[in-house]
């Protein structure tokens, strides 16, 4: 238990990096309708602030300190990015309220050439530079806190793997988010072109596929530190309390022998599987069937699908940490 508030912090950054990211791309080719831009800024700002009030509350460095596994000289520079990620979104947000021309300028109502072309203001630059500064300062958020859990993952490559799966598993929770929160905006205005709805689809898929490359690349090794057992451990002495008088018998005393392993409903290894099948194949699988619906124009059934998709990537996401802080102790 100790290990989930990391955990949830290490989700939030992921998500609220990734799902900003796509939306700024997709904001920078003029793929999406401002009002879904505008919608998204409030949210991701918020989610920005709630990620801030969670790192200084479960991932400050006193508390990071306190895993002898994990790089301390890392711990202090974690605040500083998460900070600066905040507070970029607030310009950002308000350059895109004073663009009355943000966004799209076809529904789909007209042919796709005679689309009127977005002129480059001042405001629209500003809110460029805005936003591109505030994805540098998530992305060094992600960097920071992959150098700080590098340890878990073992010296060398094991190392650097880690620090790439945080890369990773955000473009696939932020793509994914995205993709299932644009579907909605198909479901009012059917007639709009599906690009921004294939480009995040296609971002999902990619994402997955590096999560499943660097996890293959670390040999499947969920938490190395997991593996290492003390081979001199002390016998566990557990003492029964007792309500009774002075007359009753001390209490009774029961000795844990060093070698008795501890049961659990699920080992790691089955959770491990679990965790191959519910954030690598099912996302792959049901991504694949999504892009093609997508193709079709199918876009009710496109949200279907990035719905079990959100489901199960978070899934894996949650499995897939869960594993790998338990390398913690």
């Amino acid at each position: 238990m100790l290990t989930l508030p990391l955990m949830l912090f290490i989700l939030l950054i992921e998500l609220c990096v990734g799902q900003f990211t796509v939306m700024y791309l997709l904001d920078m080719r003029h793929a999406v309708k401002r009002s879904f831009l505008v919608l998204y800024a409030f949210i991701y700002l918020l989610l920005a602030g709630l990620t801030y009030l969670f790192q200084q509350g479960f991932s400050s460095p006193d508390l990071l300190n306190s895993f002898k596994l994990l790089d301390h000289s890392w711990t202090g520079s974690l605040s500083l990015p998460v900070l600066l990620f905040m507070l970029l979104l607030i310009p950002y947000t308000l350059f895109l309220l004073m663009d009355k021309k943000a966004g799209i300028a076809n529904d789909g109502t007209k042919p796709e050439a005679e689309t009127e072309k977005r002129p480059v203001t001042v405001v629209f630059i500003l809110r460029m530079i805005s936003g591109g500064l505030a994805v540098l300062a998530g992305l060094s958020a992600l960097f920071v806190a992959g150098m700080i859990y590098r340890p878990l993952g073992g010296s060398g490559l094991g190392g650097a793997l880690v620090v790439a799966g945080f890369f990773a598993a955000s473009l696939a929770l932020g793509g994914v988010m995205t993709a299932m929160w644009l579907g909605h905006w198909y479901l009012v205005t059917p007639a709009m072109t599906e690009k921004p709805l294939l480009l995040s689809t296609t971002l999902v898929l990619i994402g997955v596929l590096l999560e499943v490359i660097f996890f293959v690349g670390a040999g499947a090794n969920v938490a190395p530190a997991q593996a290492t057992i003390a081979p001199h451990s002390t016998p566990t002495v557990v003492a029964t309390p007792t309500v009774g008088n002075s007359n009753q018998p001390p209490p009774k005393v029961t000795v844990k022998p060093a070698d008795v392993p501890t049961v659990t409903p699920l080992g790691t290894v089955a959770i491990g599987w679990l965790r191959i099948l519910v954030g690598f194949a099912l996302p792959l699988i049901l991504g694949g069937l999504a892009w093609k619906l997508v193709r079709d124009r199918s876009f009710q059934s496109a949200t279907g699908m990035l719905y079990l998709i959100v489901v199960c990537t978070l899934a894996g996401e949650i499995l897939a940490r869960g594993l790998f802080l338990g390398g913690l102790y």
